[in-house]
C-alpha cells in the first residue's frame, strides 16, 4: 500500500489591493493621512495574521526534521535561504516565521518557476506604468486575465515541485496566497489539511486568532 504524504495548507494574505476609488480631489495632507491610516491597519492585520498562524502551526506539534516548507513567490534559484534571510531582515513577517521554523529543523524549498514569476512581475509593471493614453479599466482587465493564466501554470509547477521533493514520511507545510488553487491539485495525491480552510479578505487577524 502506497504511503500517503501529508500537506498542511496555509492560505495567506500578502497585501490588500487599493479600493480603486479616486481620491484625487482630496487635499494632499488629508490624502496622506488616509493612506497612512490604511497602511497602519494593513500592517496590523498582517502581523495579527502571522501571530495566529504561528500559534496554530505550533499547536500541531509537527516533526520539524521531517517537514519541508513551500512558499509562493519563492523561486527555485539555488540561493533560496539567502533570499529568505534578506526578506526576514527587511521585516517581512512571513519569512521571519519561516526562518524560525528552519531553526527548529524544517527544510526550506525553492517553490516557484523563476520565469513565471518574472512574467507576473512584468505584467504588474505594465499595469502600474502611468500612461495617460491607456484605458486603466481595460488595462486592469487584461492584467487580471493574463495573471489568472499564469497562476494556473504557477500552481502546476508548484505541484510538480512538491511531488518531486517531498519524501515518504515527510510533511509539506505550504504557504499560498488566497488566489492560488493549488490545494485542489494537491488533493489528488496528498492528504491535505488546513490551518484554516479559506481565508476571507476581511478580519484577517480575528480569523487566525480565533
Amino acid at each position: 500500500m502506497t504511503e500517503i504524504r501529508r500537506v498542511i495548507y496555509v492560505p495567506i494574505l500578502h497585501a490588500k489591493e487599493d479600493s480603486g476609488q479616486s481620491a484625487s480631489t482630496l487635499p494632499k495632507n488629508k490624502l496622506k493621512d488616509i493612506k497612512k491610516g490604511k497602511n497602519d491597519k494593513q500592517i496590523s492585520a498582517v502581523n495579527a495574521m502571522w501571530e495566529g498562524i504561528a500559534a496554530k502551526i505550533g499547536a500541531l506539534n509537527l516533526p520539524w526534521s521531517q517537514t519541508r516548507i513551500y512558499q509562493d513567490g519563492a523561486p527555485v534559484c539555488g540561493n533560496e535561504l539567502e533570499l529568505a534571510m534578506r526578506l526576514a531582515e527587511s521585516g517581512n513577517p512571513n519569512f521571519s516565521f519561516i526562518l524560525d521554523l528552519i531553526e527548529k529543523g524544517a527544510k526550506y524549498e525553492g517553490t516557484e518557476d523563476m520565469d513565471l514569476l518574472l512574467r507576473e512581475y512584468d505584467l504588474l509593471n505594465q499595469l502600474l506604468v502611468n500612461n495617460p493614453n491607456v484605458d486603466r479599466k481595460a488595462a486592469n482587465a487584461a492584467y487580471q486575465a493574463k495573471s489568472r493564466e499564469l497562476l494556473v501554470l504557477r500552481d502546476q509547477f508548484i505541484l510538480n515541485r512538491i511531488v518531486s521533493t517531498l519524501n515518504k514520511g515527510e510533511v509539506a507545510l505550504v504557504f499560498m496566497g488566497v488566489m492560488h488553487r493549488l490545494d485542489k491539485l494537491l488533493e489528488k495525491d496528498f492528504l491535505v489539511s488546513y490551518v484554516i480552510y479559506r481565508l476571507p479578505f476581511r478580519s484577517v487577524g480575528s480569523i487566525y486568532n480565533a
